[in-house]
């Protein structure tokens, strides 16, 4: 059953990296799973490797936190598989119920952190701050034009995934900025599509792009993964502040009320419900929200109920 809970979880934090604004990180944050996360991923090395010649698959598998890796990652990738049509679909014909959601969810787990991982000291709050600060000012960048070039994608999954697991920046608004989430969210649907219509010339174009970027992640993820272990370690409360105030310097981008800048552009900014140019529908944006706020309750009672 823990196993089925934490694929589940790695489903959630794979619908939020495929969200531009929402983070990856927040989810795994909020569903206690964040510091062991990291641990494994750390286990991740030659010196595991060499248990498995000595001490044989046993040692080696525990070592690694294999069955957690597995559950995790199992639910990411099925999610991004499954839910990136989906999602692409949402984002653009029901944002406001999409983004209302996810808004809800937010503050919910910014109460929720705040309360149970920090003590409000001056320090603690001027961290907090500080990570708002970052936060705020890297959604503030405006996306790039559209990059398909190797060594750039390389470069885009290797800085993504650096932003997909720190609660607060969104992995997927990144690669809006660097401007490849369209190539690399259109290459996973001809993945998917090359299983029903094969076509060699598309497979080993789509191959080398996702491949490139995959490797650029991994790359990411391993060198990223063990800076946030030793911050974590060696300075907890002040990292958790950074990592709230990162959250809580996001909110903007996931408010569900956003204009665009002009006919012309795709960026938006944040207004009041009686300002937004569409239909602010209301009670639908507060009843997702209302969704959003639960659903950390429900992950909180299952957390409580399976890893006392």
């Amino acid at each position: 059953m823990r196993y089925f809970i934490l694929y589940l979880k790695g489903m959630l934090m794979g619908a939020a990296d495929l969200v531009p604004g929402v983070s990856g990180g927040t989810l795994a944050l909020i569903t206690g799973i964040y510091k062991e996360l990291l641990q494994s991923i750390n286990s991740v090395s030659l010196s595991t490797l060499k248990t498995l010649k000595q001490e044989g698959f046993k040692a080696f598998w525990k070592k690694l936190n294999g069955s957690f890796l597995i559950a995790v990652f199992g639910g990411i990738l099925s999610s991004i598989l499954l839910l990136s049509r989906l999602l692409e679909w949402l984002i653009e014909n029901e944002p406001l119920g999409l983004w209302s959601f996810f808004f809800g969810l937010l503050i919910a787990s910014i109460i929720y952190l705040f309360r149970s991982e920090l003590a409000i000291t001056i320090r603690n709050l001027l961290y907090l701050g500080l990570g708002a600060v970052i936060s705020y000012l890297v959604t503030q960048l405006s996306g790039g034009e559209n990059q398909s070039s190797l060594w750039y994608l390389f470069l885009s999954g290797f800085i993504g995934i650096s932003a997909m697991i720190l609660p607060g920046l969104s992995g997927a608004y990144i690669l809006v900025i660097m401007g490849v989430y369209q190539t690399v969210l259109s290459n996973v649907r001809l993945a998917q599509d090359l299983f029903i219509n094969y076509d060699q010339n598309q497979f080993i174009l789509t191959a080398s792009i996702l491949g490139v970027f995959i490797l650029g992640i991994v790359v990411g993820l391993k060198v990223f993964s063990k800076f946030l272990s030793w911050i974590l370690k060696s300075y907890p409360e002040r990292t958790i502040a950074v990592l709230i105030g990162l959250m809580i310097g996001a909110l903007h981008k996931v408010w569900p009320w956003q204009n665009t800048l002009s006919s012309s552009s795709k960026e938006t900014y944040a207004v009041l419900p009686s300002q937004f140019s569409g239909d602010p529908q209301i009670f639908t944006a507060l009843l997702w929200m209302l969704i959003g706020f639960g659903i950390l309750f429900l992950i909180e009672r299952s957390k409580k109920l399976l890893f006392k």
